[in-house]
C-alpha cells in the first residue's frame, strides 16, 4: 500500500468516527435553507448559495474539529484513549496538512462569495486561532468548564452570521433575521449540550461533560427548558415572518410531543440507546422546523 493511500484510509477512518460528513451535511442543510429564506424572504434559494454554505460550513467545522484535536491531545491521551488520534489511526501531522487545505477552502470560497463573506470568514479564522490557544489563558480557562464551552461555541454562532452574508452580501439584521438567529443559536446550544450529556456511568474520568458537573437529572431538566425555548422561538419566527402559524400547528405539536416523549423515555430508562433517541428526536424536530420556515417565507 502506498503512503498516500494509507493516509487516505486513515483520514477516512478518522472521518467516520469524529467527523461523519454525510450526517453533518444533512444536519446543516435545513438551517442553511431557512437562513436563506429569512434573508431573501423567498422560498427560491440559489443553488450556488446552498453549495457555498455547505462547503464553508463543513470545512470550517472540520477546521474547528482538527484544532480541538491539537488542543485536547494531552487530555484525550489520559481520558479518551479510544479516540482516533490517541489510538494512532491518524497522526497530528496528517491532520495539520488537512487543516491547511481546509483553511484554503474556507478563504477561497468566502472570497468567491464576496467581500462581506470574506471579512466574516477572516474574523472566524482569527477567533479559531484564539480558541486553539485557549485565548492565552491556559489552564484557567479549562478549569472553568462552562465558560470554556461558551467561548468555543461562539465559533458556531459566527458561522451562522456568515451564512446570512452568503444569502445576501448587503444583508443586515432585521427583526425577522434577529429572531431566526436566536432560534438557530438555541438549536446550536442544544446540540452542543446534548453531545456532552452522557448516560449514568458513562461520563468517564475527564470531567468534560455536562452530566459530570450537573448530574443526569438536572441536565435533562435544563434540556427540557431549552427545547421549549427553541419551540417558542420557531413560533416567533413564523409570527414575525407573517406566516400562518395555525397552518403548521399540528406538525409543531406532533414534533414537540415526540421530543418530550423521548425525554421521558430516556429519563426512565437511562440507556445509551435512549440517549441516542433523545438526540435524534431533537435533530428531527429542529431540522423540520427549519424546513417549515423555508416553506413559509
Amino acid at each position: 500500500m502506498t503512503p498516500l493511500r494509507a493516509t487516505a484510509q486513515n483520514l477516512y477512518r478518522y472521518q467516520k468516527e469524529r467527523f461523519p460528513i454525510f450526517i453533518l451535511g444533512l444536519s446543516f442543510l435545513p438551517a442553511i435553507l431557512s437562513s436563506g429564506a429569512v434573508v431573501t424572504r423567498t422560498g427560491s434559494i440559489h443553488f450556488t448559495f446552498v453549495i457555498l454554505a455547505l462547503v464553508i460550513s463543513l470545512t470550517y467545522l472540520l477546521h474547528v474539529r482538527i484544532i480541538d484535536e491539537f488542543r485536547d491531545y494531552d487530555h484525550d491521551v489520559r481520558h479518551h484513549n479510544d479516540r482516533p488520534v490517541p489510538r494512532g489511526i491518524v497522526t497530528l501531522g496528517e491532520l495539520r496538512i488537512v487543516n491547511w487545505v481546509v483553511i484554503v477552502l474556507v478563504i477561497g470560497s468566502a472570497a468567491y462569495a464576496g467581500s462581506q463573506t470574506f471579512a466574516m470568514a477572516t474574523v472566524m479564522l482569527l477567533y479559531s486561532f484564539l480558541a486553539r490557544n485557549e485565548f492565552f489563558l491556559g489552564m484557567w480557562l479549562r478549569k472553568h468548564f462552562f465558560v470554556y464551552n461558551a467561548v468555543n461555541l461562539v465559533q458556531m454562532l459566527l458561522l451562522q452570521v456568515l451564512v446570512y452574508t452568503l444569502a445576501d452580501e448587503t444583508f443586515h439584521f432585521t427583526s425577522l433575521i434577529l429572531v431566526h438567529f436566536l432560534f438557530t443559536a438555541s438549536g446550536t446550544i442544544i446540540f452542543e449540550f446534548l453531545r456532552k450529556v452522557k448516560t449514568p456511568g458513562q461520563d468517564g474520568t475527564g470531567q468534560d461533560t455536562y452530566t459530570w458537573f450537573l448530574g443526569h437529572n438536572t441536565a435533562l431538566r435544563i434540556y427540557a427548558v431549552c427545547a421549549i425555548l427553541n419551540i417558542l422561538l420557531f413560533i416567533k419566527v413564523l409570527s414575525v415572518g407573517q406566516s400562518a402559524i395555525s397552518y403548521w400547528a399540528p406538525v409543531t405539536l406532533l414534533l414537540a410531543t415526540g421530543t418530550y416523549i423521548s425525554l421521558l423515555i430516556h429519563g426512565f430508562r437511562k440507556e445509551e440507546r435512549t440517549n441516542q433517541l433523545l438526540q435524534v428526536s431533537f435533530m428531527a424536530m429542529y431540522g423540520i422546523f427549519n424546513i417549515l420556515i423555508f416553506l413559509s417565507m
